[in-house]
């Protein structure tokens, strides 16, 4: 008999958990749905919501949408217009959602990370900028240009 009071006292307790936790989930699910923005980054299109853009308040990002600037929207598409290369932006977006950039989520591409490195830097997004130093501190150094041990005749 105790077996089963406390059995069913720890599923009230569970489910109570779980409820909570998604009723927390849908909460959040409809305020990013009630914030979303249009960015034009060099051309390509993105999707975002407020939240996310909030997520590092030192960024410029989170400057731009704070609210203390006016921005100008695109007549087209309601948009905001940002002069960068938009081909990287997506990891952006990504380290923002998810504070991290997860194993397997960015090629194992020291170019890409420098150009991503450079992304980084200009939105301000320091934790990415120094996760992007790691990686690239990590490599394998060139002491020499492959042209030095070259004889020409």
């Amino acid at each position: 008999m105790i077996k089963i009071f406390y059995f069913e006292r720890y599923n009230a307790h569970f489910y109570e958990y779980i409820d909570n936790f998604l009723f927390q989930r849908m909460s959040e699910m409809y305020k990013i749905q009630d914030s979303r923005i249009k960015l034009d980054i060099g051309g390509l299109l993105f999707t975002t919501s407020l939240t996310t853009l909030n997520r590092d308040p030192d960024s410029m990002l989170a400057a731009m949408f704070s609210g203390r600037h006016e921005l100008k929207k695109e007549d087209g598409n309601g948009s905001y217009f940002i002069d960068r290369d938009g081909t990287h932006f997506r990891y952006i977006l990504n380290f923002l959602r998810d504070g991290e950039i997860k194993d397997g989520t960015i090629p194992e591409n020291p170019n890409l990370w420098r150009e991503l490195l450079t992304e980084a830097e200009y939105y301000q997004i320091q934790g990415l900028v120094g996760y992007l130093h790691s990686l690239l501190q990590n490599l394998p150094h060139r002491n020499e240009s492959p042209v030095s041990n070259t004889t020409f005749v």
